[in-house]
């Protein structure tokens, strides 16, 4: 079946226009046109009454009624959230969040200050930025709590991190270790960047080695 219009003349010469249901039948071997359904005239039909029939109908075709529903969904604004749903699940299996506000606790802000933190290693997971490109990549990302940082917050953030390093690396380890059940029977240590220079005693490298907890990497004897 499909729409045709059929015009008729009236006396005056104007013309009216009406729109037809038919469909194609095929009587002592030759095809000709049933008209299903009067419509009624198309200037009529045009002031509404057409576009609720169609509306109507579509919802009986398994095609047309979703192309007309997915008409009427409109997209404001897109986030991604996948990162987060992952990324977060293992952030705090590590137990990182609770590591970094028992250490920020003196920050008057430390859990903006904890969530910095985990915007910049996200950022860092999925696309490399500077701070200042951090602040407007976090725009693009579903996460209520990142709607209350600002470019202050990654930067202060920051200097907490400087200051209380030792201790959260001892912390992630203890974590990692306990949630790994891992025993440390030996460690690792890369020295390729470790060089001296100077004069000194000739077994100097070998205490600065044996002895000395930090990777020394550069020395000098005067």
């Amino acid at each position: 079946m499909y729409a045709k219009t059929k015009t008729f003349t009236n006396k005056d010469g104007s013309k009216r226009t009406y729109v037809q249901i038919v469909e194609a039948v095929r009587e002592h071997g030759k095809v000709r046109q049933k008209v299903v359904a009067n419509l009624g005239r198309i200037d009529e039909l045009q002031k509404g009454s057409l576009d609720r029939l169609i509306a109507s109908l579509a919802k009986f075709s398994k095609t047309k009624w979703i192309q007309a529903e997915a008409d009427k969904l409109m997209v404001h604004s897109a986030k991604e959230w996948g990162l987060d749903l992952i990324f977060r699940h293992l952030w705090e299996q590590l137990g990182l969040d609770f590591i970094l506000k028992r250490h920020f606790s003196q920050a008057y802000s430390c859990s903006q200050l904890a969530e910095a933190v985990y915007a910049m290693v996200l950022s860092r997971i999925s696309d490399p930025l500077s701070k200042r490109g951090v602040n407007e990549w976090l725009k693009e990302v579903y996460r209520p709590s990142f709607d209350q940082l600002e470019l202050h917050h990654l930067y202060r953030a920051l200097d907490f991190l400087a200051e209380y390093k030792e201790g959260i690396e001892l912390d992630l380890f203890d974590s990692t270790r306990n949630l790994f059940d891992l025993e440390v029977d030996m460690i690792f240590w890369d020295t390729t960047s470790t060089y001296f220079e100077g004069r000194g005693p000739e077994d100097r490298r070998n205490w600065a080695v044996t002895v000395t907890p930090k990777i020394i990497d550069r020395t000098e004897s005067r």
